[in-house]
């Protein structure tokens, strides 16, 4: 029973630290606006996964690369999906989530991400970034 808590333990350490190296990857990829440097980070969290598959920050960092960075709209959804199934309170994920469906063509997704921010999140910038994206998604005949 020893060795499975140990092995337990030494997943989220190495879970850790790949999570720490996709950091870097991702900071050294804003910095020199490096393409590959984002790709790189979006390994370490896909390994830092492998180790420990409940590892949400990893998970939502991962998320936030592949919709921003990279333009994948369909894994981003489905990592903050999965974060959100995970950590329902994290009410960040809601929001990122209806920037990875705009980006992927589902509106309507995109205006209930969007909406479910406002009735849970609290940041005031990030409240009026959806209030102005709702207004224009249905602008454009989306949610009806």
């Amino acid at each position: 029973m020893r060795a499975r808590r140990s092995a337990g333990l030494w997943h989220r350490l190495l879970a850790r630290l790949y999570h720490l190296r996709g950091m870097a990857h991702r900071h050294l990829g804003h910095l020199q606006g490096d393409v590959e440097e984002y790709r790189w980070a979006v390994v370490d969290f896909t390994q830092a996964l492998r180790h420990d598959p409940g590892f949400v920050q990893a998970r939502y960092d991962r998320a936030l690369l592949l919709w921003r960075e990279l333009g994948d709209g369909v894994s981003a959804e489905q990592d903050l999906t999965q974060v959100l199934e995970l950590d329902p309170e994290r009410v960040e994920a809601w929001f990122n989530r209806a920037h990875a469906r705009r980006l992927r063509g589902d509106t309507e997704g995109a205006i209930a991400d969007f909406e479910r921010y406002l009735a849970e999140g609290d940041d005031p910038e990030w409240r009026g970034i959806c209030q102005r994206q709702v207004r224009i998604l249905r602008s454009m005949g989306g949610g009806m």
